[in-house]
């Protein structure tokens, strides 16, 4: 398996927020993310980039991996109400 390059505190983090899935090439990442986003969303959280492009494509990663979220958010809401 091929793991982001981030401290445990942060991987224990974004485990417990279950942010983090591994992908059909065994590698971890955000959801909604390929690798190499997860891994620059990642660095970005962490060092805040000063240039202005870099912001601007965190930011896109950003508002992409939380569409992905909601996504799977909605799938489940919808199982479980499916239930009831």
């Amino acid at each position: 398996m091929q793991t982001l390059a981030i401290s445990e505190a942060l991987r224990t983090q974004l485990s417990a927020e279950n942010l983090l899935a591994i992908n059909s090439h065994g590698q971890e990442v955000l959801h909604g993310l390929d690798f190499g986003e997860s891994q620059l969303l990642v660095d970005c959280r962490e060092q805040p980039p000063a240039d202005a492009s870099m912001q601007e494509q965190c930011a896109e990663l950003v508002i992409k991996h939380e569409r992905a979220r909601l996504r799977i958010a909605t799938v489940d809401d919808e199982r479980t109400a499916a239930k009831y």
